[in-house]
């Protein structure tokens, strides 16, 4: 259940970021998509796989809750 919870909140976030052109990094704050293009590319697709992996994974039960 955790698991989907925060995929879908990465999912959300991923909206966000890409409604708002623009990603925050650490170290240096919010960036737009036009200052680090390939870090906001990149971060998009990680966030997303990442997500996806999680609501699979929490819906085949391979996040170790499975139990008799």
């Amino acid at each position: 259940m955790i698991g989907t919870a925060v995929g879908v909140f990465l999912f959300l976030y991923v909206g966000y970021c890409w409604r708002e052109q623009g990603i925050h990094t650490r170290n240096e704050g919010w960036k737009t998509r036009e200052e680090a293009p390939r870090t906001f590319v990149w971060t998009m697709r990680f966030y997303v796989i990442f997500a996806f992996v999680l609501i699979v994974a929490d819906a085949l039960n391979l996040n170790g809750k499975a139990g008799p």
